[in-house]
């Protein structure tokens, strides 16, 4: 991994979590990386991987229900 960038979701741009939600280690979110997005992935911001590009994360409702509803808004 020396090669790749590894973060935290809550620091990246990829991560879409509620409207309203807090940028917290327990918040639930949609990761909406381009090469992800198909997996409709539910992670929360304590979780990481080496897709990680620093940013604010995107907001839109449906992003932290199980399954997500919500689209990809970036």
């Amino acid at each position: 991994m020396a090669e790749s960038q590894w973060g935290l979701c809550k620091d990246c741009k990829w991560w879409q979590i509620e409207p309203e939600a807090g940028v917290e280690n327990l918040t639930l979110g949609l990761c909406i990386d381009e090469d992800l997005q198909r997996f409709r992935l539910r992670v929360s911001g304590n979780s990481g991987c080496s897709r990680f590009l620093p940013g604010k994360p995107a907001r839109a409702a449906g992003s932290s229900e199980a399954p997500p509803t919500a689209q990809p808004t970036r």
